[in-house]
């Protein structure tokens, strides 16, 4: 894979997400830690149309360092998982169809191919609370001490990776899971 620039980054996986229908308008954030310093996109935009000067960078803190936009409403969110996982340098948070579907149902999304059996074994549902919360931080963030791919109840899904595309990838996982469930469900009243 070439090396971009981090921003450059951000917004492809952005535009990626957008094309899969991972995300909806305004739903959704992104992030990427680099050493002590965390580039996330803006609250209040949405993602398939952001440009790399509308990304914010933010210390561990939260501080904003450079950008002129407010850094998405689940930054504690997302710190909270960079301070629980030293690995962890990307995350993808989103509210895709099926997977939230799930979330909003309590109804369990099963690994039933090979590749949802190997990298979704661990998923962790994260109970509810509202959203952008300190709750809901603190949470994420000691659920994500045990699982890459956490299913916030009654919100979506939270994936993390080694690095964004990781994350990407994680993410359009769940949501093929959780598709595949559906469909079995339809087809055979039950996974």
């Amino acid at each position: 894979m070439k090396k971009t620039a981090p921003n450059s980054t951000i917004i492809h996986i952005c535009q990626k997400l957008n094309q899969r229908n991972l995300i909806t308008a305004y739903g959704g954030n992104v992030s990427m830690r680099i050493g002590n310093k965390v580039i996330i996109t803006p609250t209040k935009f949405a993602l398939a149309e952001l440009g790399e000067d509308d990304l914010v960078v933010i210390d561990m803190d939260g501080n904003v360092l450079f950008g002129v936009h407010k850094p998405s409403s689940e930054t504690h969110l997302h710190l909270e998982i960079y301070r629980a996982r030293e690995d962890i340098n990307g995350i993808v948070h989103t509210h895709p169809a099926a997977t939230t579907a799930f979330a909003y149902t309590g109804e369990p999304i099963i690994p039933i191919n090979p590749e949802s059996m190997q990298y979704l074994s661990n998923m962790i549902t994260v109970p509810y609370y509202p959203f952008g919360s300190t709750e809901l931080a603190n949470a994420a963030g000691k659920a994500a001490v045990n699982a890459n791919a956490l299913i916030l109840e009654r919100h979506g899904i939270v994936a993390l990776g080694e690095d964004l595309y990781a994350a990407y990838n994680l993410t359009e996982l769940v949501e093929q899971t959780a598709l595949m469930n559906l469909y079995l469900r339809i087809l055979k009243g039950g996974v």
